[in-house]
């Protein structure tokens, strides 16, 4: 598996390519950048020396079988194709990631915070909302990349972010713990409209055109009207912090994060999201050496410190 490639050298592995694009070396010669996943990572690919009819035959969504070297390759492991044949038989869903938590363990995780919630009015929309989200919301992932990508990453990031939200509350019991609750397993909701699919989930139109934070406003926005409490003052600041949850215009939001909730909100957001892609970056590169730049952070290197006795 993926997760096992500690060290350089041949390699026979099965993968699902999920990136595919075709470049051109300095003479003109085509040439793929890929990325293979199985359901314990992702690895850089590159298959050199290849003809326009080999590309044509493959593709996104594809599994393979690919020979060839792991090479350490701008601090982190790259694989070198030297032949590579589709698996006709396999099974996408096997080779795909899934989140760290079981779809039980998760269903669970979102009942006791649920359970949690004392505000009538927030625990009936969200638990009305998240009731009949429920397919999407818990096998789709948070984003197509960057962080929590993949099967179920939508529901382990939402949940996470209300478990530490809980922890912050404990540290500023002056905050109102249910619209955190709510806006934490709430502020993705919109991602099962904006995002096609759970598996290699491209952006809908839907999304490309109105955004997952305006499509979770509307949800909470007609959700209260049905429930007739979208006149309260709790609900406008919970789609308040809907739309403030990216915390600059330049990054999407609407507005600015005006409450200290909203504030915790993209806080935690952002956090999640970081630490994630900082864990990525650690898991593919060796202690004791830097890893390669993640255009998300900021086009950071980040280093995976060696053990104590190594040092």
């Amino acid at each position: 598996m993926i997760k096992d490639i500690h060290e350089e050298g041949k390699i026979k592995i099965n993968a699902l390519i999920t990136k595919c694009d075709v470049g051109k070396t300095a003479k003109g010669n085509p040439y793929l950048s890929m990325t293979l996943q199985d359901a314990s990572g992702i690895l850089d690919t590159k298959y050199w020396n290849l003809t326009e009819e080999q590309i044509k035959t493959l593709h996104v969504g594809m599994v393979v079988e690919a020979v060839g070297d792991v090479i350490f390759y701008r601090n982190a492991f790259q694989l070198r194709v030297h032949k590579m044949h589709e698996l006709p038989d396999e099974k996408i869903t096997d080779y795909v990631r899934r989140a760290p938590e079981s779809d039980v363990q998760l269903h669970q995780d979102v009942a006791d915070l649920l359970n949690q919630m004392n505000d009538e009015t927030l625990y009936m929309i969200t638990s009305t909302i998240l009731e009949r989200y429920e397919e999407t919301f818990y096998t789709y992932p948070a984003a197509t990349k960057n962080h929590h990508n993949y099967v179920g990453g939508l529901a382990f990031h939402s949940v996470t972010m209300a478990k530490e939200a809980l922890e912050i509350c404990g540290h500023y019991p002056w905050l109102n713990q249910d619209l955190l609750i709510a806006g934490c397993l709430l502020h993705d909701v919109g991602k099962t409209i904006e995002l096609s699919d759970p598996v290699l989930p491209e952006y809908t139109i839907k999304g490309n055109l109105i955004g997952h934070i305006s499509l979770v406003y509307n949800i909470i926005h007609d959700t209260a009207k049905e429930l007739h409490v979208d006149e309260q003052e709790n609900v406008m600041l919970l789609e308040h912090m809907i739309l403030s949850h990216h915390g600059k215009h330049e990054f999407g939001s609407p507005v600015l994060p005006m409450i200290p909730e909203a504030e915790v909100l993209t806080l935690l957001d952002n956090l999640d999201s970081r630490m994630f892609m900082m864990k990525q970056s650690l898991d593919a590169t060796k202690p004791g050496e830097i890893g390669p730049r993640v255009f998300a952070l900021e086009n950071r290197m980040i280093y995976h410190a060696g053990k104590e006795e190594d040092q």
